[in-house]
């Protein structure tokens, strides 16, 4: 097994090519609910000890910690306050969040990964960027920069339209598209427009029919403006994000057995699509960067093992907060808190640590 340990940057930030089989499923369609089993008790005394040393110092006291085995609770701590329906910012954990809105699409058949920007932006061809792929956007190979020097991405006053226009006519690629990992979220917000345009729908809208109602996540958005941001804008609470990350560890099903996205989604989700790209920009030292297949739509892709069959992936965020999943234990985490100076840095590594401790406390 190749572990690979995930560092983040303070700016909410993008995406890769490959196409996605339709599948013959209809998604946001009930299935039969099943009630998953109460997981079995685990010792997570060691868990306990990392977060009651590490959150008065490097989480400023504030944080909700809460892990799910099989869809069930199994371990949550609170500090500071912080409980499961705490709501905050969540920086680039929105990632993984608007990957299930543009996979939703997919599954209806509005778009395809392998689509061109072109075909739905025509003022991107008009300045010679119309062929990057959508994968490519939502998985930061597109050649664009991670962020425009003018904050198109990022501009409140903007709506999502005049956001892609201004990206279209005047930010420079920095590669040609599919030859560089540049992480950031110039292309996602490009993305999303297209996810409009497609729809016919504001971003807004489409994630609460996509995502939010469906799974029930009440207390989940991505603010008032008309630009939201698609890499970095949601703001959540635990018991929410959760919800989501159980979803997608259930293939696409959520609890109630409503089907959100279909499995060919979620495979094109988590598989890799920077294995022929060099690296620019990445939020990973270089060192520690020992797979090349380490980002998917929206989610780093942590912990492979043989064949880089993908084991955990995640989508840590700038304010400090880290979602995760590990497939081979059927386990969906959280730790949750909201740090706007270097929360990144703060928390990573009593993060990661966290996240090994439970390999070792639940069985494969």
């Amino acid at each position: 097994m190749k572990i690979f340990i995930p560092l983040f940057i303070i700016t909410t930030l993008i995406i890769t090519s490959v196409s996605c089989k339709k599948s013959t499923v209809n998604p946001a369609s009930p299935t039969s609910p099943t009630t998953p089993a109460k997981p079995t008790s685990y010792d997570f005394s060691a868990v306990d000890k990392v977060l009651n040393d590490s959150v008065p110092v490097k989480f400023n006291g504030i944080c909700y910690a809460l892990i799910d085995i099989n869809g069930q609770t199994a371990y949550s701590k609170s500090f500071g306050g912080y409980t499961g329906d705490t709501r905050e910012l969540l920086a680039s954990c929105s990632k993984w969040l608007s990957a299930g809105v543009l996979m939703s699409l997919v599954d209806e058949g509005k778009l395809k990964l392998s689509d061109t920007v072109g075909k739905y932006l025509p003022n991107f061809t008009k300045y010679h960027k119309g062929n990057i792929t959508i994968a490519q956007l939502f998985s930061h190979t597109s050649g664009f920069p991670g962020q425009s020097d003018k904050n198109y991405e990022g501009n409140p006053l903007f709506t999502l339209s005049r956001a892609a226009d201004s990206i279209a006519k005047n930010v420079p690629l920095l590669a040609a598209p599919g030859k560089q990992f540049y992480y950031g979220g110039v292309s996602m917000q490009v993305a999303g427009r297209i996810c409009e345009v497609v729809s016919g729908e504001s971003w807004a809208a489409l994630f609460n029919e996509k995502i939010a109602a469906p799974l029930g996540m009440t207390n989940t958005d991505y603010g008032l403006s008309l630009n939201p941001g698609i890499a970095g804008g949601a703001r959540s609470t635990p018991n929410d994000y959760i919800k989501y990350l159980n979803m997608i560890m259930n293939d696409g099903v959520a609890a109630n057995g409503t089907r959100v996205l279909s499995q060919d989604a979620i495979n094109a989700m988590e598989q890799g699509q920077t294995a022929n790209v060099s690296v620019a920009y990445t939020p990973y030292p270089l060192s520690l960067l020992q797979t090349n297949n380490f980002y998917g739509i929206g989610n780093w892709r942590d912990v492979t093992g043989s064949g880089d069959t993908l084991i955990e992936d995640s989508s840590p965020g700038a304010f400090g907060s880290h979602p995760w999943i590990d497939r081979s234990r059927k386990v969906t985490g959280i730790i949750f808190t909201y740090l706007p100076n270097q929360g990144y840095v703060a928390t990573i590594w009593t993060c990661l640590n966290v996240r090994s401790l439970v390999r070792g406390i639940v069985p494969q």
